[in-house]
């Protein structure tokens, strides 16, 4: 294994460790912040392992127990961070639906008045309402 693989696969591993330390908290903003630096790592870790495939190296028994070891810490940190994602973005989907839920009934508020049976009514059409779903 040639170094340049072994800093590839160090940078993701830090990289995906501390993605999923941020997704374990909920901390969407610093995942987020990650998101450069994941897409370098995983693009150096790629061609590092391209360049690996055309020249192979012999290894030696306990090169051969780093690999593994590392790439069972990769494969680890990789299902960990699917399953923290699909977390993260199925919490941001409950939070998008609850403010879409209310803004009509915050801007009725806001712009309505009350009608003959009692109920709060729309002076004019409700205007548009923009959601950004962004981290």
């Amino acid at each position: 294994m040639n170094a340049d693989l072994t800093d590839a696969a160090i940078s993701l591993v830090q990289v995906l460790a501390q993605e999923n330390d941020a997704l374990r908290t909920l901390d969407l903003r610093h995942a987020a912040s990650l998101t450069d630096a994941k897409a370098r790592a995983i693009e150096a870790f790629s061609r590092a392992q391209s360049k690996q495939d055309r020249r192979p190296t012999p290894l030696t028994p306990a090169q051969r127990t780093a690999i593994e070891e590392m790439a069972a810490r990769l494969r680890d940190l990789v299902v960990e961070n699917r399953r923290l994602l699909e977390r993260a973005i199925g919490v941001q989907q409950r939070v998008i639906g609850v403010v879409a839920r209310a803004a009509p009934h915050a801007i009725a508020a806001q712009n309505g008045r009350y009608g003959a049976d009692g109920t709060l009514t729309a002076r004019r059409k409700m205007p548009a309402v923009a959601l950004s779903a962004r981290a």
